[in-house]
């Protein structure tokens, strides 16, 4: 009795002081040690309360959600920041989620909750800060539709109604981290989880307008019309003043250690090839370059004017009068609206044709004049330089690749038949068994012939995240395709070899199939049990050796000397790692995390890394949503991006990071509604100082930092 008066005792002073806290806006602390065990439940997990106070959690490997809530009732109306300690305690990296469920939120489709996502270092403790969204009024917020992110920080699935749209951050009533199960047992330390209030609470007026108000909300620059921040474009005149500003910043910061292609020129001298190749040197991985100089790929993606590219058809109220968004032959911006029927997610999937507006080469036009297209060249060829930076990543303007004289990476694509049971992000897997597979990536390869001969071409990603699944689930999706499927076929084939008749077949896999034909010609749905397991596993792995060597073939007898740089992995598992790794000169990845230093290979194989993507962004500077490496402001975002490229260079295996990408999103949303602060430069071209420092502080000391890893080694 005396312990359960505690507890309410306990429960009572902390609704206490949180009452208090709200009042003040003083932070409101939703886990620290004082928190009472008993209070939190748990979901698959043990955990158990250590002397220091956090509260040690380790998921089993039953429930698919693993994790621990947090209940009450909190208003965080005024609260800015959920600040989330904690430390790992296993070996691996793994993603954890805090959900944040407002009150009356479904609990199958979610509305009325908002999710974030922490990646994990191994054995470290570290301090997360998730912004929390602001209130927007309601008409205002059911007429924006096709981005990801809207006014006040709110995150979105981009459809015309919003999976978060009934989340109300005045009735919080839990807080939910959790981790997806993964067949692992990730353990970690919860030290604790603290709102902290927001000192602009109040001033953003604009967030309680009616739609009367509130439309048009983008300037002619492409610009939130509603805010101001350091940096922001207000006329021609500012547009226009840039250039004299920038060229002196150029002509001042230039690096001293690059050779022509941007390798090591003081650095040690090897064989000169005239292509690039990659080496191990005292155990540390990196690039050789055309002139046998050491080569860190420092690079940048989609290097041009297509960022800003925004949709505008049945938007048209977003946008003031200066902006065309139909074709009007008084206006001469209409020259940067076009039409487009390609969208692979979000409200224009199966729209048909829609009107879509260039902001980022309708600003250079308005800065350069006429001949912007040769001054956006070469501003871009002497930044890139002056930035420390030696490599134009994926889907950059060729235009300006060619013209810049810097190394590159080209895309090659695969196009033929894709395994119909399967599912992804991006789409259904590519076919490696269809007689059209290698054709099409030849077809594709022929596109980019002019980078055959170009010592400047480094290698070719082939294909883009594309969706792997678990272990297993690509021979699971090919017996559930139809019977003309050829990697049914060829899946059927390999298990007849293996069991030779159906009723060994039968025995091993616990199911009753009258014959290999039957088998064949229908979807078949495979059981889950050992055997089956066991095959689809094996299996699998000859889909992703097929797909690899198929590419690795072609890249070898049309693109001799280029490297094979791999897929770009976004989702995958280790079959699929081991398989890229035994077949790619380069393995991919796209690594959205903040640090990257405690990257290792599958056992076994020991092949370099490339990163194709990463980034950071902040909501300081006019837009709605932060990528996906979400920080407090453009000064964080700076840190973090030093920080990750110092990891890169301290990490042996990993030989080059591309950021993504050249220029921000258009505020309103591409193609797929993705409105991401994650450029180099703003819509307006001008570059965001406290990056621009930040790579060049590294840029320019990349070789002398990769030197400290070789000594480590």
């Amino acid at each position: 009795m005396q312990k359960f008066c505690a507890i309410l005792l306990t429960f009572a002073s902390a609704a206490a002081l949180a009452a208090s806290a709200f009042a003040q806006n003083e932070p409101v602390v939703i886990y620290d040690q004082n928190t009472p065990i008993e209070s939190i439940r748990a979901q698959g997990v043990t955990m158990e309360r250590l002397d220091d106070g956090a509260l040690s959690i380790a998921n089993g490997l039953e429930n698919p959600w693993p994790g621990v809530h947090f209940t009450g009732d909190w208003n965080l109306a005024a609260y800015s920041t959920i600040e989330v300690t904690l430390e790992s305690t296993c070996d691996k990296e793994f993603t954890l989620f805090f959900r944040m469920d407002s009150k009356g939120t479904d609990p199958d489709t979610l509305e009325g909750a908002i999710t974030e996502r922490l990646d994990v270092p191994p054995r470290e403790k570290k301090i997360w800060k998730i912004t929390l969204p602001k209130s927007l009024n309601t008409d205002v917020r059911q007429k924006l539709f096709a981005m990801r992110g809207k006014p006040g920080g709110i995150k979105t699935d981009g459809y015309s109604v919003d999976a978060g749209a009934k989340y109300n951050h005045r009735e919080l009533v839990a807080f939910r981290p959790f981790v997806v199960q993964n067949g692992e047992g990730n353990s970690w330390k919860l030290i604790s989880i603290v709102a902290l209030p927001d000192p602009s609470a109040g001033s953003e007026e604009y967030l309680s307008w009616g739609p009367d108000k509130f439309f048009p909300m983008v300037n002619q620059f492409g610009q939130f019309m509603h805010k101001d921040w350091p940096g922001k474009t207000h006329s021609l005149d500012e547009l226009r003043a840039q250039i004299k500003i920038e060229d002196a910043d150029l002509d001042a910061n230039q690096p001293t250690e690059f050779n022509e292609y941007g390798g090591w020129k003081n650095g040690p001298q090897l064989e000169a090839t005239g292509s690039f190749r990659t080496e191990k040197i005292d155990g540390v991985w990196y690039f050789v370059d055309p002139l046998g100089n050491l080569f860190w790929s420092n690079g940048v993606d989609c290097v041009g004017h297509m960022n800003a590219i925004t949709p505008v058809s049945d938007r048209e109220f977003y946008f003031c009068d200066a902006i065309p968004t139909r074709p009007d032959p008084d206006n001469e911006l209409s020259q940067f609206l076009g039409t487009s029927s390609s969208s692979v997610n979000n409200y224009y999937v199966g729209y048909g044709e829609f009107y879509q507006f260039n902001f980022a080469a309708s600003n250079l036009y308005m800065k350069f004049g006429d001949d912007w297209v040769a001054k956006e060249k070469e501003l871009i060829k002497r930044r890139l330089r002056s930035w420390g930076l030696n490599t134009i990543g994926n889907w950059s303007d060729m235009n300006v690749v060619y013209y810049a004289k810097v190394p590159y990476t080209a895309t090659v694509n695969s196009s033929s038949r894709k395994i119909e049971g399967s599912s992804g992000y991006w789409g259904k897997f590519v076919d490696p068994f269809d007689p059209g597979f290698k054709p099409s990536v030849v077809n594709s390869l022929k596109h980019n012939s002019r980078t055959v001969e170009d010592p400047y071409c480094i290698g070719y990603f082939v294909d883009n995240e594309i969706s792997w699944g678990g272990a297993g689930s690509l021979s699971r999706a090919a017996l559930s395709s139809p019977a003309d499927q050829p990697v049914k076929q060829a899946y059927i084939a390999w298990l007849q070899e293996k069991y030779e008749t159906i009723d060994k077949f039968n025995a091993a896999w616990d199911v009753d199939v009258a014959s290999w034909d039957v088998l064949a010609s229908e979807p078949f749905e495979t059981p889950k049990n050992d055997a089956a397991n066991a095959d689809s596993d094996a299996f699998y792995t000859v889909i992703c050796e097929k797909y690899f060597e198929v590419i690795v073939d072609v890249i070898r007898e049309h693109a001799p000397g280029k490297l094979y740089l791999g897929c770009r992995f976004a989702w995958t598992n280790d079959l699929a790692k081991v398989a890229a790794q035994k077949y790619c000169d380069v393995v991919s990845y796209n690594f959205y995390q903040r640090e990257v230093g405690s990257y290792k290979p599958v056992e076994g194989v020991d092949k370099p890394v490339i990163i194709g993507e990463f980034h950071f962004g902040a909501l300081d500077r006019g837009m709605f949503h932060t990528g996906l490496g979400p920080c407090k402001d453009q000064n964080e975002r700076a840190q973090a991006y030093e920080s990750y490229v110092k990891s890169a260079l301290g990490n042996p295996w990993i030989i080059g990071a591309h950021w993504f990408q050249y220029g921000d999103q258009a505020v309103t949303g591409r193609f797929d509604g993705e409105n991401y602060q994650i450029g180099l430069v703003d819509v307006c071209d001008r570059p965001y100082e406290e990056t621009i420092d930040a790579v060049r502080r590294v840029g320019y000391n990349m070789y002398q930092i990769r030197q400290e890893t070789a000594k480590r080694n």
